[in-house]
């Protein structure tokens, strides 16, 4: 999404149109935002619509295609929302296909292996201003995005949009060009090339970082400031990402193994011929590295906390803290 809006100019010179009427941040979160609104009734914060206003986004898209009509072959929408829901889909994805009504859809769609997206998620979720305040366990039973796996959502997407329409790509950074995503995508849209080489990635939080952070969630703030409040805790106790970490025991991911590696089986049959998903199998066993948390240094992460507070600083967050 980052490369895609830094070269949209580029790219409505080639013909190819990443609109920006509709943009928040780099996304197209409104889009996804009227349909949940619509669907789920259910009301979407304010961050993902950012100065979009409510409920005008596929509008205000129509008139964006409408004015470039005649400079334009090929338009790009990309939100991760569109991807996340499981709740009164069948209805979402008709209004989506019908909103699209003629034109020729293509939905591309980035499969990650589900041990490393059910990690990542969690530590984003917590980090972010979605602020999730409970344990990894809890996290996977209520979040709607697991409730049905990956083939399910495959099959409800094809039943709007045709099977032929729907392009899985592995999100395993072996298999794209250059080990570059954004390389990968251009090709699969037949798009100019663009590089991602040199983008800043979204990284996860540390074992102490996340708990702290779990904490702080769990009294809760406002989540407008959550990236000045996540600001503090890294210069406060900076810490290397907590990879490859399930943040669950093993019993539990084995179970969820086995789920996976049959989903994952059957998903390459009927979307991808036969080829594998992922090149690198999902792993048998697991270190619950998320338990090495340890008391001291939460300890010494406090007291500079508090140096700080009675130093002045941060002020507007002491109660928070």
């Amino acid at each position: 999404q980052r490369v895609l809006a830094a070269n949209d100019d580029r790219l409505l010179q080639q013909g190819v149109l990443y609109p920006r009427d509709i943009r928040v941040g780099d996304a197209h979160h409104s889009l996804a935002c009227d349909l949940v609104e619509r669907h789920q009734d259910v009301p979407m914060g304010d961050a993902w619509y950012g100065d979009q206003p409510r409920g005008q986004a596929w509008a205000r898209l129509q008139a964006e295609l409408e004015r470039h009509a005649d400079r334009v072959g090929k338009v790009i929408l990309s939100s991760e929302l569109l991807f996340g829901q499981s709740e009164r889909l069948a209805a979402n994805l008709a209004d989506l296909a019908d909103k699209l009504r003629g034109h020729e859809v293509r939905v591309v769609v980035y499969l990650r292996r589900q041990d490393e997206w059910y990690a990542s998620f969690y530590n984003q979720d917590v980090k972010g201003m979605r602020q999730w305040p409970h344990d990894a366990y809890k996290f996977y039973q209520s979040h709607q995005v697991f409730q049905l796996d990956y083939l399910s959502l495959l099959r409800c997407w094809a039943g709007a949009f045709g099977e032929p329409s729907i392009l899985v790509r592995p999100f395993e950074q072996g298999q794209w060009p250059q080990r570059d995503i954004a390389l990968d995508f251009c090709a699969t849209t037949e798009i100019p090339a663009l590089q991602a080489q040199g983008e800043e990635s979204n990284e996860g939080l540390g074992f102490h970082q996340l708990y702290f952070k779990q904490c702080l969630n769990k009294v809760g703030f406002e989540p407008a400031d959550n990236e000045e409040v996540l600001g503090v805790l890294l210069a406060l106790h900076p810490e290397e990402p907590a990879r490859d970490t399930m943040f669950i025991n093993e019993h539990v991911y084995r179970r969820y193994r086995d789920r996976w590696t049959e989903q994952n089986r059957r998903l390459e049959q009927e979307f991808l011929g036969g080829r594998q998903l992922v090149l690198e199998p999902l792993p048998e066993r697991i270190r619950p590295d998320y338990y090495l948390v340890d008391r001291p240094t939460l300890g010494r992460l406090i007291h500079r906390l508090v140096a700080e507070l009675e130093a002045g600083r941060h002020r507007q967050y002491r109660q928070l803290f």
